[in-house]
Parts: C-alpha cells; structure tokens; sequence
C-alpha cells in the first residue's frame, strides 16, 4: 500500500454535508460525518425519511451517506472519523458508523451531545466515541490529527490541524470572529500558519448583501434586551436555536432582569441545559406578560392555546426554519399573521462573514487555499494565496498540492491565482 500522503473530497459542501479524507501509509482520517441540510432539494426531507430498518441501505442508495469500506458492516483497522462539532450536516450520520471505528470529538462536545442525544433528537452510535482536550494530538507519525477550538454557535467546535511526513493540512471547521470567543478563532489561526494546506469553510461567501448590518452575537444580546425595555407589552416568543446555549443563557436572564420568566419546551430545554420547562400552558395564557416563551416550528400549534394578546412578539434567533429557502418559512409566517404576531429577525450566524473569511486565510497565509462548506467557493480571493477549487471524489496528492500552489503562485499577476481541477482557470471562471 503506497505511503504518499492524498486528500479526497467525499463532498464539498455544497454548501453543506463536507466530508474528506486523508491518507497516508494506510492509515484514513475522515473528517465530519453529517448530512446535508437542505429541506425541499434532499431527497429525504419535507417529512420523508428512511425507510425502517433500511435507513442506511436507503441513505446509501440516494447518495446522502458516503459509499465507504471498512466503517459500517465492519472497520477495516485502518479508518478513524474525526468530527469538528455537533451540527448535524457534520455528525448526522454518526449512528451508522460500527461500534469498532474509533469516533474522536471535541471533549468540550460532550454535555451538549449527551444531551441532545438523551432528548431523542440526534442518534448517536455506541460506544459513543473518545473526548479529544482542546490542543490534544490523536496519533502520530506517519498521521496525526490535532484539536484546536474555534468560536461557533454551539459549544465544543473545533478545527484541525493534520500532519503526516508529506503535509501540514489546516482545517477551519466552522467558526466566526464575531461570537463571544473570537480568542479562539484567532488561536488557531496562529497555530494553523504556514500550513501547507488550508480547508476554509465559507458558508457566507457569495451571499447577498444583508438588508441590514450582520449583527455580532453580543449585539444580538444586547438587541433581545432593547426589545424586552422598549417594544414589547405582550408575550414574548422566541425561536431560538437550543443548541446555542450561550444565547439561551442571556435571552433568560434578560427575560428574568424585566420581571419575566423564560420557558422552554422540553426537547429544547435539554439540549439548551435549561432548568426551565414549559409545563403548563394555561399559566403563561394567564399572564402573557410575565413570560418569554420559546416555540420552535413544531410548538406552532400551541398558539391556538396561547392566544397571544396585541403587543406579542415572534422572535426569530436562527431557529429552525433558518431562512425563507425552508418551505417551512412560509408556514411559520402563515402562523403568525393568523395570531397578529410581530415578527422580529434577531440572530448571529455561527459562520465567518465574507471578510473574517479572507481575514482567516491572511493569517494562516497557507500555501494553498481550499475553499469548501459554500454555495460559492469561486468568491475566495486573496491576494498573494493561491486557491483550488477541487472536485469531488478525487484523490489529491500531497505532491501535486504543493505542486499546483507552486503554479498558481508565479500565475498570481493573473487578476486572481486559481485552478479547478488542476487545470487553468476557464476564462470567465476565477
């Protein structure tokens, strides 16, 4: 078996569901091992799921689970799956791995996973896997893989640095320099200099421009305070994302500091660690004003009981549906005009905006760019960093890596130094 170092991209992302390989001297390191997220275009979604008992074979069958050796019937000794964080389009198909496939994952992780998989709303596989300490390094020699935590919207995120005899490789996972920890973000930015190889996640690349100005996850706080003072006389609900449970966290004690109690529904309560469940409905009917309750799409129902007087508020704070691409959104605004509720964008994405993007790859200043995790991987540029727009599927040598960001860089007084595939830019494509 051939000891030169490769990296194969299962799938890019597109703009979710990354997943890729490296290897070296017969060892494999796959990272992230989720599902796409994408209602309405994923085959199973809208209510469609796999069928009972066949639910790998059918995942399989579509294309949603990578077709792999040696990690579902049986390990094959050699593969390892490390994941960056818990979001589903980055674990969602852990339960498929077998028992023996050695599962690594940020130990900072764990609360929110037990959690969320006491809740019934993840599927984890058993056992379920090792807690890695942040710095922490699995392995070592011909390969390995170490921890190093980054700012998301949910605790325990982690990216990666790779190293085998062949290649630094630097994985960002997901991260942003706009929440409440930007110190680690721009700890591995330092730790991850140099690297040979950069895999950059750019969820917000390409996006158009916002109608208003992205708001920092403090801002988002301090937004949820402002309302609670100045704007709101009747009941406050909130659809708030539970696996953040930083933002649960302050939207209760805001809640608390303006004389009103903050309730959750009881899935989202666990996954949040928040001691407050809703229980009885009628007493939050009874006072609407002394409660902030919150209610994702499913709870919509529970209006009919609520009855939500005038100057009740939605909230929306990146709770699923997350965006009018959802066919979800539709129908939660159908429930809301239904009840008369003012509807409230508040929310902070747990992704780097288009310039912390570039601000990462300045300071990593990596010998070449990957850019993944995107709708539009083509929008990284750079100056002075070659990119690679790669393809799925394809085994890249650590040789050839270092070969075409040799090329690209002499290309680099071209208007922006770039290769898909291995082959020059198309005209037209940067």
């Amino acid at each position: 078996m051939s000891s030169a170092t490769t990296l194969t991209f299962l799938s890019l992302g597109n703009p979710t569901g990354l997943k890729f390989i490296v290897e070296h001297g017969g060892l494999r390191a796959i990272f992230d091992f989720g599902r796409e997220h994408a209602p309405g275009r994923a085959l199973f979604s809208l209510g469609l799921v796999p069928r009972p008992g066949r639910e790998l074979a059918d995942e399989l069958a579509v294309g949603i689970a990578p077709k792999l050796s040696g990690v579902y019937d049986a390990w094959d000794g050699r593969t390892a799956v490390f994941l960056s964080h818990l979001h589903l389009d980055h674990s969602g198909l852990v339960h498929h791995l077998h028992p023996d496939v050695p599962l690594y994952y940020p130990a900072a992780m764990e609360p929110l996973r037990a959690a969320v998989e006491g809740s019934g709303y993840l599927p984890w596989r058993r056992p379920p896997g090792t807690q890695v300490a942040d710095g922490a390094t699995v392995g070592g020699g011909e390969l390995s893989v170490q921890f190093l935590a980054v700012d998301h919207d949910l605790p325990g995120a982690s990216g990666f640095l790779v190293r085998t005899p062949e290649l630094a490789l630097a994985f960002t996972g997901d991260h942003r320099w706009h929440g409440s920890h930007p110190e680690l973000t721009a700890a591995f930015a330092q730790a991850a200099r140099g690297a040979d190889v950069l895999v950059q996640e750019g969820v917000t690349l390409g996006a158009p421009p916002p109608g208003a100005t992205p708001l920092s996850e403090h801002q988002v706080w301090a937004g949820f305070e402002r309302l609670l003072l100045e704007r709101t006389s009747g009941l406050v609900i909130v659809n708030a994302y539970p696996m953040n449970r930083e933002r649960v966290a302050a939207f209760a004690a805001a809640c608390e500091r303006h004389g009103r109690r903050f309730l959750m529904e009881a899935q989202a309560a666990q996954i949040a660690g928040y001691p407050g469940v809703l229980t009885d409905p009628g007493g939050v009917a009874a006072d609407p004003a002394g409660h902030c309750l919150q209610l994702g799409f499913g709870g919509l129902p529970s209006l009919i009981d609520l009855q939500p007087p005038p100057g009740s508020v939605y909230v929306h704070s990146d709770g699923a549906p997350m965006g009018p691409f959802d066919p979800a959104w539709t129908v939660m605004e159908a429930w809301l005009a239904r009840f008369g509720l003012e509807f409230v964008g508040l929310g902070s994405t747990g992704h780097s905006w288009p310039e912390d993007i570039v601000r990462m790859v300045q300071a990593v200043r990596p010998g070449l760019v990957v850019p993944v995790h995107s709708r539009s991987p083509e929008a990284l540029e750079v100056p002075g960093v070659p990119r690679l727009l790669a393809e799925p599927q394809r085994p890249y040598a650590a040789a050839e890596l270092k070969a075409l960001a040799r090329q690209l860089f002499a290309r680099a007084a071209g208007p922006t130094p770039s290769a898909h595939g291995g082959d020059p830019a198309p005209s037209g494509r940067t």
